[in-house]
């Protein structure tokens, strides 16, 4: 049996909250994880539902938008299915200096494809129309949204707006005809679902189940198009 080491690979406490990035390892296996305010995020034991985020939009998915950049597995999978630009933006500037440091052999791969750019900045100010993100715009073909666990579990309580009505309305409005959004939620959520079907009546919801510590957890995924691209 073998001892569980952990190292913590970095740390900070900038941009108004508390981000650490740890590796677990017990004997020659190792994960490495994601705590933001205290709060475990994600980790890279089981990734399966921030793929699934990426598959989400589909082969070829063009031009796109993916906010959070966590351990790097969406955007990962997204370059993997053909995107040919990634506009990564990410609130906490030490997760991008931690990317481009190459702390995790994913984060690394991300950093050295020249197909994705980061940017520092909120979200919802940039899907709000705020200025204040230089050489961040849009329409973008798909955008990926994994900034917090979902409506029902915030770590960030100001993201509350981006679940809303007027705030899924306002992030289908940055899309071509035709784009997608996805949504990474910790869980089902039925308000949510129930309006993003109000915006789109062919919105979907997959759940993604994932093994735990002999727990299963069911994560949602939620896919909305923009509405000049949905079919008649």
């Amino acid at each position: 049996m073998h001892d569980e080491t952990v190292t913590t690979l970095g740390q900070s406490s900038a941009d108004g909250y508390d981000v650490a990035l740890r590796r677990r390892r017990r004997g020659d296996q190792s994960v490495d994880e994601l705590i933001i305010n205290g709060v475990f995020a994600m980790d890279s034991a089981d990734p399966l539902s921030e793929i699934a985020l990426a598959q989400a939009l589909g082969d070829q998915p063009g031009r796109v938008l993916v906010a959070g950049l966590g351990l790097g597995y969406t955007a990962r999978q997204l370059l993997a299915q053909g995107a040919t630009r990634l506009d990564v933006i990410e609130l906490s500037q030490a997760m991008i200096d931690w990317a481009r440091a190459g702390l995790t052999d994913v984060l690394c791969q991300l950093a050295t494809d020249p197909r994705v750019h980061f940017h520092h900045g909120d979200v919802t100010e940039l899907l709000g129309r705020q200025p204040g993100l230089p050489g961040l715009f849009g329409p973008w073909d798909g955008i990926c949204l994994d900034i917090d666990n979902g409506p029902d579990f915030l770590i960030h309580s100001h993201n509350a707006a981006l679940y809303s009505l007027p705030g899924l309305r306002q992030a289908l409005s940055h899309l071509t005809p035709g784009g997608r959004l996805a949504l990474w939620s910790q869980g089902p959520s039925k308000e949510l679902w129930f309006d993003l079907v109000a915006l789109d009546p062919a919105a979907t919801e997959q759940l993604v189940a994932v093994d735990r510590r002999n727990r299963r957890i069911d994560y949602a995924i939620y896919t909305a198009r923009s509405p000049e691209g949905r079919p008649e």
